[in-house]
């Protein structure tokens, strides 16, 4: 591996315990947060969602806002696929745009996105996007976040 790799993945258990170390803060008091970093969503103490941004306070809220679409609320649009696929079977070829056709899991989308309001989270400052990629993964990891797949587009 390369030198620079080695060595920020050593940095990662250290990032994460900082992480970890910082306050909780509601979707109302993200007010002098970093511009750039890694954020983790979390319900009743429970790490569920693992992201990073160049624009954090920003993306957080994105989250969670109620005219964002399945492309901003990604966090929130798989609450809502979650919920509704309880009770329907969603197809591999059904794709999100057909989904938030369906009047029942548009209302699930928008009740997701209330539910992320309503949760707690934490931020770490990196403006290195490496670093950020990284931490991003190893925090989903360490903290055995749900809802983080990786998944391509």
């Amino acid at each position: 591996m390369s030198k620079n790799f080695d060595q920020i993945i050593a940095k990662m258990p250290k990032l994460l315990r900082e992480l970890n170390s910082k306050p909780f803060l509601t979707r109302d008091n993200l007010v002098d947060i970093p511009r750039q970093g890694v954020y983790v969503f979390y319900e009743s103490r429970n790490a569920l969602y693992a992201g990073r941004s160049n624009r954090m306070k920003e993306r957080i809220q994105e989250h969670s806002r109620q005219s964002s679409d399945n492309y901003s609320a990604t966090f929130a649009l798989r609450l809502a696929k979650e919920e509704y696929g309880r009770n329907h079977v969603i197809l591999k070829s059904v794709t999100n745009k057909d989904l938030l056709n369906i009047s029942e899991f548009k209302s699930l989308f928008s009740k997701a996105k209330e539910r992320v309001a309503g949760m707690k989270s934490r931020v770490l400052k990196s403006k290195d996007p490496v670093e950020q990629t990284l931490l991003e993964i190893y925090a989903a990891l360490a903290l055995n976040t749900r809802y983080n797949d990786f998944g391509t587009h």
